[in-house]
């Protein structure tokens, strides 16, 4: 449609600009529905060592020995390794949820520990996995001080063990030697 004078008619801007932005909206909204498809599950042979049940034992700094429970699980549509410390215990002296999962794009572990002293010591931290592929290194870095956490997997026993170390005054001291068992 063009005016009289040669040009295009108001309508005919106006339809074509409705047009643009029906497209437009239409590639927005199909971007954002693709961008929301959560990704495939996560296939790590590693972190599939840790699914089950297992008696815990944490022999702390100060030589006293805390027995527990972990249940490990696949979760949040098998991205993370969930670890339920005190799981089915009826009051766990201690109890904390760690997930576990794999950053693709950094190539590197991620673990989230939260536990009952509160979110003041909850932390993130990272890990790549070990030449031999039976262990991973966490640290977590906070004001207060840094800290690691070595989970090491023994494919002969099916066990693991954990030593978790903190820094400090500038000095390593072992935090707690975990050791893990099937049940």
């Amino acid at each position: 449609m063009q005016a009289e004078n040669g040009k295009p008619s108001a309508n005919l801007i106006s339809n074509v600009y409705q047009l643009e932005i029906g497209n437009g909206l239409r590639f927005f909204l199909a971007a954002t529905l693709l961008a929301a498809v959560p990704p495939l599950p996560l296939k790590d042979p590693f972190l599939d060592n840790f699914v089950g049940n297992w008696s815990v034992s944490r022999k702390m700094n100060n030589s006293r020995t805390i027995e527990s429970t972990v249940r490990g699980e696949w979760v949040l549509k098998h991205q993370f390794i969930q670890l339920h410390y005190g799981a089915g215990e009826n009051e766990p002296e201690y109890e904390a949820l760690v997930f576990i999962g794999f950053n693709g794009t950094a190539k590197s572990y991620v673990c989230h520990w939260v536990d009952v002293f509160g979110g003041r010591y909850s932390g993130v931290g990272h890990g790549k996995l070990d030449p031999n592929l039976v262990g991973i290194e966490f640290h977590f870095d906070s004001k207060e001080a840094s800290l690691t956490n070595m989970f090491e997997f023994n494919p002969e026993t099916k066990s693991w063990t954990s030593l978790i170390r903190q820094e400090e005054n500038g000095e390593w001291k072992t935090f707690a030697e975990v050791k893990w068992e099937k049940k």
